[in-house]
């Protein structure tokens, strides 16, 4: 799997030698699009309504099949020397949505079966044999690379990958952190412009670990501070949203032992967004009461009991659960 990252593509690009497949492939949309454009552009302006094709992958009658990308990358230029075909979307084909949670389950097991569905002989044909004439790229969010055509590609095309910021472990999120700071550094450099490391901070934290979220905001942050030398915190406070995204499982348990109303509550808000059960949310809570809470307080134990009493009993009742949790860590963040 020949793997490119973005410098050696950008180095591609300048050049103008490109390859016949490429597989762009992650979450950083923007990024992706830029690249798109990049390769786009290095077709006159002129010759792109007849030398570059973009087409949208999956399964619907308007959607491009397999036959459908091969044909259009066999098709020869009709003025300059290379066409480009893009397939975007392409996750639809190489990663496509499971039915059921027992089909996503069972994927290894399916996937054979799944492309059964999927009749990829001609694109798998074009694969072993590309066009000099023609760039084909794909642009997906993500692959299943347990596929068998998925695996094809990535053989044959140069795979860039655009990750995103966000991690699964504490390490993963600090260097996360450290990559989207490194971002910002260079996308404000670029703009010729300088940034207050506070302002670089306050704006990553916010991003919640997304990476298209971070770039639309850095967008909207250059446009708003146009004429400006030096960008401030302030002006990070005034355009870029406090978006609430769950990184840590005990922020909520955390910001009720510091008395933190507001940023128990976004917590908990953030955790029924994500899909946390009410309930679950309570047996922690109910684990800071019998602990923290008993060790630092220990007069407040039994009546933070019984709030957790009560709003058990309501979610069992149909109880708004969004409105009932709020109120109990509401409670609780007073009993600091």
């Amino acid at each position: 799997m020949p793997l490119l990252d973005v410098s050696a593509l950008r180095s591609q690009i300048k050049s103008g030698s490109l390859a016949p497949i490429y597989l762009l492939v992650g979450e950083d949309i923007k990024l992706i699009d830029r690249m798109v454009e990049a390769i786009e552009a290095t077709i006159d302006q002129a010759d792109r309504p007849f030398a570059v094709e973009r087409l949208y992958a999956g399964p619907a009658d308007e959607d491009a099949s397999p036959l459908d990308i091969a044909a259009a990358a066999r098709v020869y230029p009709m003025l300059g020397d290379r066409r480009i075909v893009f397939v975007l979307r392409a996750e639809r084909l190489l990663k496509p949505k499971r039915a059921s949670k027992a089909a996503e389950e069972a994927e290894s097991a399916d996937a054979a079966g799944d492309e059964a569905a999927t009749d990829f002989a001609p694109l798998e044909e074009y694969l072993a044999s590309p066009s000099p004439s023609t760039t084909l790229v794909f642009v997906a969010a993500d692959v299943d690379r347990t596929r068998r055509f998925t695996k094809r590609l990535m053989e044959r095309a140069q795979v860039v990958p655009f990750a995103g910021i966000d991690g699964g472990s504490p390490n993963a999120r600090r260097d996360g952190r450290a990559d989207a700071l490194a971002l910002v550094k260079a996308e404000i450099a670029r703009h010729g412009r300088t940034m207050d490391a506070q302002a670089s901070e306050l704006l990553v934290t916010r991003s919640g670990a997304d990476i298209t979220k971070l770039r639309n905001d850095l967008e909207r942050l250059l446009l708003y501070t146009e004429g400006h030398a030096r960008i401030s915190a302030a002006d990070v406070d005034e355009v870029v949203s406090a978006e609430t995204h769950v990184t840590d499982d005990w922020a909520l348990v955390n910001a009720i032992g510091e008395g933190n109303a507001a940023r128990a509550l976004e917590q908990v808000v953030a955790r029924l967004d994500r899909g946390d059960s009410p309930h679950a949310v309570i047996g922690q809570l109910r684990w800071y009461v019998s602990t923290r809470l008993a060790e630092r307080v220990p007069g407040r134990v039994a009546p933070a009991l019984e709030a957790l009493l009560r709003t058990d009993l309501a979610l069992k009742s149909s109880g708004d659960p969004r409105v009932l949790l709020e109120r109990l860590v509401a409670e609780l963040s007073l009993a600091k």
